[in-house]
């Protein structure tokens, strides 16, 4: 039992000591979000203590890299095609997937029938190597306080 004990307190020790570096996340997001992360992430990083390492790019290209075996912690395209693109292969945890924006509606084909809502969404991926800590990113996101960064930069609400 004492050197379980002593195992332990050595483990927790370790872990103490580790770089921030070990604790950042990995998000890929669409470039267009750069000017609200610019916001959220410092905050995100100060008030968990978790940094957040932001690949930025057309979605497209995320996707791509995704889909060829890249695993960032979280994915947020700037639309709905190119998640499914990643859920299709398997690659997002389906449960930590949430709406973030809404999309502007397309002309309808029929200007009398209502427009569905279209989103963005942002979500975990499955093999993701800091998965409590891409969680909580996901769930900040859609804060009351993240969401009133996004529509000050001019995004819609779901």
């Amino acid at each position: 039992m004492k050197k379980l004990v002593m195992y332990i307190t050595a483990l927790f020790t370790a872990l103490a000591v580790l770089p921030a570096a070990a604790q950042d996340i990995s998000v890929y997001a669409d470039s267009s979000f750069q000017p609200a992360l610019g916001e959220l992430v410092p905050l995100f990083s100060e008030r968990t203590g978790f940094g957040v390492q932001l690949t930025l790019a057309p979605s497209s290209i995320l996707s791509v890299q995704i889909r060829e075996g890249a695993v960032p912690d979280l994915f947020f395209p700037a639309g709905e095609s190119f998640m499914k693109q990643v859920m299709e292969k398997g690659l997002v945890d389906v449960a930590l997937k949430r709406n973030v924006l809404s999309l502007p509606a397309p002309e309808p084909a029929d200007p009398e029938a209502p427009a569905d809502p279209q989103y963005t969404s942002a979500a975990v991926l499955n093999e993701a190597p800091h998965r409590l800590q891409a969680m909580a990113f996901l769930e900040f996101l859609v804060s009351d306080e993240a969401r009133a960064v996004f529509a000050r930069q001019g995004f819609g609400l779901p």
